[in-house]
């Protein structure tokens, strides 16, 4: 088997993604599936020390407690 490797899904941001390679759950539109999965599909790979990534995920977070205060 393949290591893993964080990819961000093209438009689903969170739930499951059912694949030919197995089931996947899918949170703020990152899921960690093995290798092969994510280049065949061509979703695009996600460095987890990528600031821009970082960024992303921050903004989603203080709009997200934005909203419920």
């Amino acid at each position: 088997m393949s290591a893993s490797t964080l990819f961000r899904h093209p438009h689903l941001t969170r739930g499951i993604v059912h694949t030919t390679g197995g089931n996947f759950v899918i949170q703020r539109g990152l899921v960690r599936v093995p290798d092969a999965v994510g280049a065949w599909h061509g979703w695009q790979r996600v460095q987890p020390d990528d600031p821009n990534e970082a960024s992303t995920r921050d903004q989603r977070v203080v709009h997200g407690a934005e909203r419920e205060g």
